[in-house]
């Protein structure tokens, strides 16, 4: 490019001086013949430098083309040129041309390409005295001012590596006034930062000069200013540097939206300087002597490290000197002087000034407290230190519980609460008793002295923090049969169970299914009843004791109520790992009945009922008081609207146990109504504890309140995962089916669907009966999805997931595997199960009508000709051990996550040799799809809070409209 073409300058008639580039050839006489303006081709050649492409990007960026399009609408350039004006002239494109011009300066010194000035464009010959040379190093400007008494005078040096360039009497020419661009005895100069009409008086002039009449004025217009910008060389003016006392000072105002920030300034003397403000130097006339200016310097790097500190310290910078608190998930409007409040060592360092309305105290603050441990409770006394004053803790109770951060100290300052103190004692208030200047706290509650351990300076060591039962492990206690069967997981629950049987405090067994909730209570009950001195009695053919016996037990019988499925499975285990408990089973029709009831049960060590027959005979089970009542399954007393939690209420015993997979099924107010049964107001009472930790943690995704409920139960929940103890149990692999629906299928589903959508949005009917409506008709899309047939009995078609279910089954069957088929609606489970009749295929089923459960199971487990099990979600959800099948059918998704967990439990556990595959079947592009999505959505509260809930239950309107969209 360097060889075959030039840089020219030339004067644009309306748009003054330009660069173009042009081809170019060298004559043997020395002179230039410009050929024309390169072409596309030439453009685009591969082997142009960084450089040279650059500096033809920005000539055509300067190109008239690309000036009519930046600044006119006009189609053609000649259109353009018509109507521009000077007033677009002057104020936007010279102004841009000149940019540009600098650029291609820059970009023609590295590139080393000819530069040519062209005066008359009709020329298409250029001369050797015509070309142009550009300086290597910009020249610097200097200017002299010489005052004396006649006056004062001034010029302008240009300097050029120590040479002085002179412009008077020059042909000099002016490309650009800023930054002054000049062509000066055949050299193109570049002089930054100032203006062309500052030197082009210089072009006929030696010095400007000023009469005495006017220097003071010239001096604080001109002088200064241009002491202050330029390089400047004084005679008859004195230059003064003065030191003055530097200071940072932060303020503390409110912004346009009453925002709360600090402001940042630096005072040298009585001068203030904003950290963004962009004057360095400051100069003025001494008062006494105008032939003297007085300056200093700002220090920028003293000026940096003050804002250092705001930065590293984790305040916000908004704007150019706006500093707010660091971003707090609550996002508090007092956020910013809590801050200030605790970085003291960082204030320090400043001098700190309130601009607010209201004065807030600014200075540490402090918490002491002392714990008086007592038999029954805690005895708790804390102080707030302020400064000189020193309030007891109780006196911010009301400001704990209504969440008022703001506390006017005795001199009205405002001390601002930490947002910590919020959730760190906000239980320790709710559930505390205030006496004076001391909080009563139950021992229930004891897992919220943490929050006041973590105040004290002697911390313990890790390990002394440790439950009792995990430093003092009690499995040795154990007998020695049951010490040998025992897993070491089973052994750490029996002593964790034995750790609250002797503090009085109940608890929840939430271990998954299968890892043996029953064997490690049995444990207990072992311990319990062991060594009590009884006499051995003979029982009744059905294990009940004579009403005519006399012996006794010395602790009273326990009771356990279980779903009436498990009634025998818990006789069996107790006669199997515990034969010498005495147990009565009360329940079936031929019961007693009677005021005197206790009479018989003090003769035994176990007594077993169901919750229907709790519920039945509570009138007569509520006159005795047990031992330890001990509930199965206890998601059974989930609603304490329900009439078996109340029952379950009424009956007396000294210690409360339950024993769950699941404690939270539907909501959290599953976990409310168990652990009030086993630790009464452990949790307060229903109203307060939906406001506290329900709402905040499913509507708003509250963090902090998860962490508060999870410190109250964690004392008394044990829950352990299959994958954490027992990692010998083979792999659970599970796998979606997507299955196509038919044609007919596909018809039928969709023309319900938009019925029920239609329906849904034109409907009138209130929030809550229109949601109603919405579940049931969504429920009868699940329907569809499965078989056409469970909605429309006249259905005359075929159903994709049917078949693909018939398929898959059969190819598992004649491999010899060993199938658990699942499902909500029994009546899908029998139009399987017609089918399979047309196939002669064998299988057991088990479903809320079953009466015969035991010879069902015997008939799976037992018989390999059997190779599926139909079993219903509430049928089979618990006390199923089915470690005979490998496979495991889910047909339809349920709205309950911990119900699918359940059913997958009954193959995968305790004693389970072979792999467990599951299979759910999904109907394509349906509501089921919309299900597994919700599923995953809500899911979050399975890992925080034991399982996932009933998602029905919490659908909101708008997850309604997106299931039916």
């Amino acid at each position: 490019m360097i060889d075959q073409s030039i840089l020219v300058i030339y004067q644009h008639r309306q748009l003054g001086w330009r660069f173009n580039l042009y081809l170019a050839d060298l004559l043997p006489d020395g002179t230039i013949r410009i050929s024309g303006s390169p072409d596309p081709a030439f453009l685009n050649r591969k082997d142009f430098t960084t450089a040279e492409k650059q500096l033809l990007q920005t000539l055509k960026d300067t190109s008239d083309k690309s000036l009519m399009l930046k600044y006119s609408k006009d189609k053609t350039v000649v259109d353009f040129f018509k109507n521009l004006t000077a007033e677009k002239i002057n104020n936007y494109i010279r102004p841009a041309i000149e940019i540009y011009a600098a650029q291609i300066v820059e970009l023609a010194k590295k590139t080393g390409i000819s530069v040519y000035l062209r005066e008359e464009m009709k020329r298409t010959v250029l001369y050797p005295e015509q070309k142009i040379d550009i300086l290597s190093e910009k020249p610097q400007c200097i200017f002299n001012f010489e005052k004396n008494d006649s006056g004062l005078r001034y010029f302008i040096t240009l300097l050029n590596e120590n040479s002085e360039i002179s412009l008077k009497d020059k042909p000099d020419i002016v490309i650009a006034n800023k930054p002054a661009m000049i062509i000066s005895d055949n050299h193109l100069l570049v002089v930054e930062d100032i203006e062309a009409k500052r030197l082009t008086p210089f072009f006929t002039k030696d010095f400007i000069s000023v009469p005495p009449s006017m220097v003071q004025k010239y001096m604080q217009d001109f002088v200064l200013k241009t002491f202050l910008q330029y390089q400047t060389k004084m005679k008859g003016i004195e230059t003064v540097k003065i030191r003055l006392e530097k200071k940072a000072v932060l303020s503390l105002e409110e912004d346009f939206n009453r925002r709360l920030n600090l402001l940042l300034t630096f005072f040298y003397g009585e001068r203030s300087f904003s950290p963004s403000s962009q004057r360095n130097t400051v100069a003025w006339l001494d008062e006494k002597d105008i032939s003297r200016i007085n300056w200093y310097d700002r220090d920028p790097e003293w000026e940096n490290e003050f804002a250092g500190r705001l930065k590293s310290s984790g305040l916000r910078l908004e704007g150019e000197n706006r500093w707010y608190e660091p971003l707090q998930p609550s996002n508090s409007p007092l956020g910013l002087i809590e801050w200030i409040n605790s970085h003291q060592d960082i204030l320090d360092r400043f001098e700190f000034r309130q601009q607010t309305d209201t004065i807030y105290y600014t200075k540490d603050i402090s918490l002491r407290s002392c714990v008086s441990d007592k038999i029954d409770w805690f005895e708790i006394e804390m102080e707030v230190v302020a400064g000189d004053y020193i309030i007891p803790f109780t006196r911010f109770r009301k400001h704990i519980l209504t969440g008022s951060r703001e506390y006017v100290l005795p001199d009205g300052s405002v001390l601002v609460l930490p947002e910590e103190w919020f959730q760190k004692y906000l239980d320790i208030f709710l559930y505390g008793e205030k006496e004076g200047k001391i909080i009563r706290l139950k021992k229930i509650h004891f897992s919220l002295m943490e929050s006041l351990s973590e105040d004290k300076t002697d911390k313990k060591k890790k390990e002394e923090l440790l439950p009792e039962w995990k430093r003092k492990p009690s499995s040795n206690l154990l007998p020695n049969a049951l010490n040998k069967i025992l897993r070491p997981y089973q052994k750490e629950g029996f002593s964790w169970l034995l750790y609250l049987y002797r503090n009085n405090f109940g608890g929840c067994l939430a271990d998954d299914m299968g890892l043996g909730k029953t064997l490690q209570t049995i444990a207990l009950l072992q311990y319990i009843y062991a060594g009590s001195g009884e006499k051995k009695t003979d029982r009744t053919p059905h294990g009940q004791l004579s009403l005519f016996e006399e012996t006794e037990q010395k602790i009273p019988a326990t009771l356990i109520v279980v779903p009436t499925s498990l009634l025998h499975n818990w006789k069996n285990e107790l006669k199997r790992f515990a034969p010498g408990l005495k147990t009565y089973l009360h329940a079936g029709y031929g019961r007693l009945k009677t005021n005197d009831i206790g009479k018989i049960f003090r003769h035994y060590h176990i007594v077993i009922t169901s919750y229907g027959t709790l519920r039945n005979d509570i009138d007569y089970l509520s006159l005795y008081c047990f031992h330890y009542l001990i509930l199965d399954e206890s998601q059974y007393i989930k609603n304490a609207d329900s009439q078996i939690y109340k029952a379950v209420k009424e009956v007396h015993a000294l210690h409360h146990l339950v024993l769950t997979g699941t404690p939270v099924e539907n909501s959290l107010s599953d976990l409310w109504a168990q652990f009030n049964f086993i630790n009464e107001g452990l949790l307060g009472n229903y109203s307060s504890f939906r406001k506290i930790y329900i709402q905040p943690i499913l509507k708003n995704d509250n963090k902090k309140a998860e962490v508060a409920l999870q410190r109250l139960i964690r004392p008394f929940l044990l829950r352990r995962t299959k994958e954490e103890v027992t990692p010998e149990l083979p792999p659970l692999m599970q796998e979606i089916v997507y299955c196509d629906m038919t044609d007919d299928q596909q018809s039928v589903y969709t023309k319900e669907k938009n019925f029920l959508r239609n329906s849904f949005f034109e409907s009138s009917e209130s929030i809550e009966k229109n949601k109603f409506i919405a579940l049931q008709g969504l429920m009868r899309l699940r329907l569809l999805a499965n078989h056409p047939l469970l909605g429309y009995p006249e259905y005359p078609g075929d159903s994709g997931k049917f078949e693909q279910i018939l398929l898959s089954f059969e190819s598992l069957k004649s491999s010899g595997h060993k199938v658990l088929i699942f499902s909500s609606f029994v009546k899908h489970l029998k139009l399987l199960a017609k089918a399979f009749d047309k196939q002669e295929w064998k299988y057991a089923m088990l479903t809320g009508q079953t009466t015969n459960r035991e010879q069902e199971i015997r008939k799976f487990t037992g018989n390999d000709e059997v190779n599926c099990f139909f079993i219903s979600l509430k049928a089979g959800g618990t006390g199923l051990n089915l470690t005979a099948a490998d496979y495991v059918f889910i047909i339809d998704p349920w709205w309950n996550p911990a119900a699918e967990m359940q059913a997958l439990s009954r193959a995968h556990r305790i004693g389970q040799d072979k792999n467990v595959m599951v299979y759910r079947f999904i109907s394509s592009e349906t509501i089921e799809e919309k299900i597994l999505r919700l599923q995953e959505k809500k899911s979050e509260l399975s890992s925080t809070f034991i399982t996932s809930g009933n998602i029905l239950d919490h659908l909101t309107e708008e997850e309604i409209h997106n299931l039916m969209s």
